[in-house]
């Protein structure tokens, strides 16, 4: 990004201002074979969404939707999910060919029998649209990205049936790397020779990674399930420490920043340069004892002071710190750093089309 503009190699994610909500537009850097493709991970505002995916294919065009994922069933992350879905997979007025004929549905795998949700699962069945449930491990590949699932953990399923009851602990974390070289063959490099070349990489600047809304219960065991000290036979020293999967150049923070978003010791292992926090501020009064004591929940106190701890800016989409509201979008080039800007939009309003990036 060149100033404050994508380039058509970088990957975006595009964190939309929806007010207290999440709605991200992923956009993937080309395929060998020059294929670009974008992802929606939650959608709170079907129309900004559709709006904006319009924009952004008249800016740099791409093949389609590969995939739309619900983190969770809670109204803030799929409200404008089934529209969405309906709007891609829409008939194109001149062939009458259902366009985006390989789009997929994520889902988390937590049944809930809200309204909301029985109508999104309606639509994959009648529209006959692929439907993955997402869990710990799987990875997808978008040319020099590899897309890694980190959370919900088939452990808490196998444990409670329902990813442990608790619905934000069963979101979906997504970790997306823009790697250097080619992000399905690299992987077999590291078996080459004595070295490991992951062993020497010491930082993961051009990851990002999207935390839904999961909470301490969720990354507990994603950093079971993720540890960065590994035993190795093959290859000297015997114990040495790889490239840590949790290490990151941005996160997008889990439950707009609550004070249950993350324990210090997950955001310690992140090391983000920058956090982005989807919410609106608010603001809640408390009793303490006689007095009435007014804190801030959505981003909680905590949570800021946690990621300053580690040495993250903060940009919210809200109008945090007296900054003025709008969305967040953040390129990173094939082994780059974050380069984040914002845009000016209001909560519910359209992104005018000169001002998408």
């Amino acid at each position: 990004m060149a100033g404050n503009k994508v380039t058509g190699n970088d990957l975006a994610v595009h964190v939309l201002n929806v007010g207290f909500g999440d709605n991200i537009i992923v956009e993937f850097p080309p395929d060998v074979r020059g294929r670009r493709w974008v992802g929606v991970v939650d959608c709170c505002d079907a129309k900004k969404t559709i709006d904006y995916l319009g924009n952004l294919h008249a800016r740099r065009p791409h093949e389609g939707v590969a995939f739309v994922c619900a983190t969770h069933p809670h109204g803030d992350h799929v409200s404008g999910i089934n529209q969405l879905l309906k709007h891609l997979r829409s008939k194109d007025r001149a062939t009458g060919a259902k366009l985006n004929p390989d789009l997929e549905f994520w889902d988390s795998g937590f049944r809930h029998s809200s309204v909301t949700y029985q109508r999104i699962l309606q639509t994959v069945r009648d529209d006959g649209i692929g439907m993955v449930r997402v869990t710990s491990g799987m990875e997808r590949y978008f040319g020099k990205v590899r897309l890694t699932v980190l959370a919900p953990s088939m452990a808490l399923r196998n444990r409670y049936a329902s990813y442990g009851v608790d619905m934000n602990n069963a979101s979906v974390v997504l970790r997306l790397e823009h790697c250097q070289k080619d992000a399905v063959t690299v992987q077999s490099e590291r078996y080459v020779g004595k070295r490991d070349p992951e062993a020497a990489r010491k930082a993961n600047s051009a990851v990002i990674i999207l935390g839904g809304d999961a909470e301490f219960a969720s990354w507990a065991q994603v950093e079971a399930e993720y540890p960065h000290v590994v035993r190795a036979s093959a290859h000297e020293p015997l114990v040495q420490k790889t490239v840590d999967l949790l290490n990151c150049g941005a996160v997008k923070v889990s439950h707009h920043g609550s004070m249950h978003s993350a324990p210090l010791d997950i955001y310690e292992r992140m090391s983000p340069s920058l956090a982005l926090i989807s919410t609106k501020q608010e603001v809640k009064t408390r009793k303490v004892g006689k007095q009435s004591v007014k804190r801030p929940l959505f981003p909680h106190d905590t949570t800021r002071l946690s990621l300053e701890e580690v040495g993250a800016t903060v940009m919210a989409t809200g109008a945090l710190g007296g900054k003025p509201e709008g969305t967040v979008v953040v390129a990173v080039g094939a082994g780059g750093r974050p380069r984040p800007f914002k845009l000016t939009d209001k909560a519910g309003a359209k992104v005018p089309a000169g001002m998408v990036p």
